[in-house]
């Protein structure tokens, strides 16, 4: 059931069938500002589940921001029941200057909950978000684009379980919802790997709020249909809008991601595409020095599909990253630099 009181936390109207926007203060900066994030709240006419539409933890994707704005500017309140709470961006100081991390604390926004009130300034939003939720949220879709301008990505989606049993229950036909078909699975042991105990999917794990992380793109006008489409139909799954929600015909699976990162730096010449199937040990690029000399070979080390790759003609060591590959099977190996 829709908890109305978040308007009155929101400083809003919380009437039936009204649709308001405004700033949500949520941490401090040095010079004793505010830092604060932009929120629409959307009242619906009639009771129902609280609907949580998130965005921009890196201040770069701008398309999932996009995407966020608008399918709620499009949304007529009275015709929808219970409520949605939109934050198109969530690291601020990061978006206002574009770049994927904020310029004050240069934290990894994605990897800050459930948030520390009193961290990093990335840590002191995530908390505050964080207890929001854990009061309001019914549901949380939280919606990524990738690396704009460096990786292309075909659409995909991430949700995060501990059992077989929890994706059956509930979680699954959520996350269908959202009309992608690549779905990327974190559970079991692949939760735990990583940085991945730290995003805001494994905090909201363990409140029991289902949710997941749609990347949407890699183009702007089809990452903004993949989007508003997604929010729109996963609305109708809730019950939240009227009209039968959609089912593809067919959902893909897979066990884990994994990252590919280069150790040298040069000339990157790919040898796979985007939703190329690819298998252990197949070479997926070189990289030449500017002596000529290829002085890394990147080959993937499980079988799956790629559906992230780097597009820029030039890569550096450490960059975030070759490849991303959906395994086909979960992924137990120690790997080196897990984000």
């Amino acid at each position: 059931m829709t908890k109305r009181k978040l308007a009155s936390v929101l400083g809003v109207s919380g009437e039936r069938g009204t649709k308001s926007a405004g700033y949500l203060p949520v941490a401090e900066h040095p010079d004793g500002s505010p830092e604060k994030l932009p929120f629409i709240l959307v009242n619906g006419a009639e009771d129902g589940p609280c609907l949580w539409l998130t965005a921009c933890e890196h201040g770069d994707e701008v398309l999932a921001a996009a995407s966020v704005v608008e399918f709620v500017a499009g949304l007529d309140p009275k015709e929808v029941r219970g409520q949605v709470a939109a934050f198109p961006v969530l690291a601020s100081t990061a978006f206002n200057i574009r770049h994927r991390f904020s310029p004050i604390d240069s934290y990894d926004f994605s990897r800050a909950w459930p948030g520390f009130k009193n961290g990093w300034l990335s840590e002191q939003v995530a908390s505050r978000l964080f207890d929001l939720m854990g009061e309001h949220a019914n549901y949380v879709i939280n919606v990524h684009d990738g690396m704009p301008g460096q990786s292309d990505l075909t659409p995909y989606v991430i949700a995060t379980h501990e059992t077989a049993s929890e994706w059956e229950s509930g979680l699954k036909d959520f996350t269908e919802s959202f009309l992608i078909d690549k779905v990327i699975h974190w559970a079991g042991t692949s939760t735990t790997r990583g940085a991945r105990t730290s995003t805001m999917m494994a905090a909201l794990m363990n409140k029991r709020i289902p949710s997941f992380v749609p990347e949407i793109g890699p183009d702007t006008k089809n990452g903004l249909t993949v989007g508003v489409r997604g929010f729109g139909n996963a609305m109708k799954h809730l019950g939240m809008l009227q009209g039968k929600p959609e089912k593809l015909p067919k959902y893909q699976s897979f066990a884990d991601v994994i990252h590919i990162f280069p150790t040298r730096g040069g000339v990157f010449n790919s040898h796979v595409g985007l939703n190329d199937v690819v298998w252990e040990g197949q070479k997926l690029a070189s990289i030449r020095n500017f002596s000529g000399q290829i002085t890394e070979t990147l080959v993937s080390p499980a079988a799956g599909v790629v559906i992230a790759i780097w597009v820029l003609p030039m890569i550096g060591s450490g960059d975030f990253a070759a490849y991303e590959i959906a395994t086909f099977k979960e992924f137990n190996r120690d790997w080196p630099g897990e984000r």
